[in-house]
């Protein structure tokens, strides 16, 4: 998939979506005692990671935003 001037593989857009309950003891019939999960692949999880390392000097953000 082609965004802006760079490319991003499609794979890094794929997620499983899992859905986890969020307390046993109550009724888990109801779609309300789960909570999704989104299972994203690895190597994506890792470009996430080190791309900001390498080059957060390139990157202009404020203190306030996460």
């Amino acid at each position: 998939m082609t965004r802006g001037h760079g490319f991003v593989p499609d794979s890094f857009d794929h997620s499983i979506t899992v859905h986890v309950v969020k307390d046993k003891t109550k009724n888990t019939c109801s779609a309300d005692s789960y909570r999704p999960i989104a299972l994203s692949p690895v190597i994506s999880k890792i470009f996430e990671y080190c791309v900001p390392n390498k080059y957060e000097y390139l990157f202009i953000s404020d203190n306030l935003q996460f």
